[in-house]
């Protein structure tokens, strides 16, 4: 009966002090259209305005704390209000209504390549469309340290709100992402 109560505390202090790693992890992501990514001259007619084909962008990753609310302008350090953990590395590709040869999802916007360059941590990735819902997953397909963010699985994107940007006509963008 020691025996088995030993055991039983042993496999308790395992689990607590694994919980830690297994708890999910989170960032924010900002992006000033206006000057941290660039769009291809090649677009798709759609309403207002055509849809650019493919882009590329670099932004900063924040805390998953930080607040990208109605006091942004930009996504500069200063002006969110947050230290600047990481850099956010994205290409991809505008899919809406497609495919034209079988049933869209109209939900599906642009298919991406997400990089996410914790500083002194590691890096992960993720793939997938991103999505006009408010919610959505992305497919991780590596991590360099699986204490980080595990190797595969699924990461949960999470619209944010933004100012408006005075950088430019364009939007700010920001969302969280939650990984296992």
């Amino acid at each position: 009966m020691k025996r088995l109560i030993g055991y039983g505390l042993a496999a308790a202090m395992v689990l607590a002090t694994a919980m830690p790693a297994m708890a999910a992890r989170n960032w924010v992501v900002c992006v000033d259209e206006n000057k941290d990514a660039r769009f291809s001259t090649e677009t798709t007619p759609t309403t207002p305005t055509a849809t650019p084909n493919f882009f590329v962008a670099a932004a900063p990753i924040y805390p998953g704390n930080t607040v990208t609310s109605t006091s942004t302008t930009d996504c500069t350090p200063a002006t969110v209000g947050a230290t600047q953990v990481g850099t956010f590395f994205t290409i991809g590709g505008f899919v809406n209504g497609r495919p034209g040869s079988g049933t869209a999802i109209m939900t599906d916007l642009f298919l991406v390549l997400w990089h996410f360059r914790i500083t002194g941590r590691g890096a992960f990735d993720t793939t997938g469309p991103v999505r006009s819902t408010a919610t959505y997953g992305q497919t991780i397909i590596g991590s360099t340290n699986p204490g980080l963010v595990p190797t595969h699985g699924i990461a949960l994107i999470t619209g944010m709100t933004t100012g408006t940007a005075t950088t430019g006509s364009l939007p700010l963008l920001a969302f969280k992402i939650t990984t296992p």
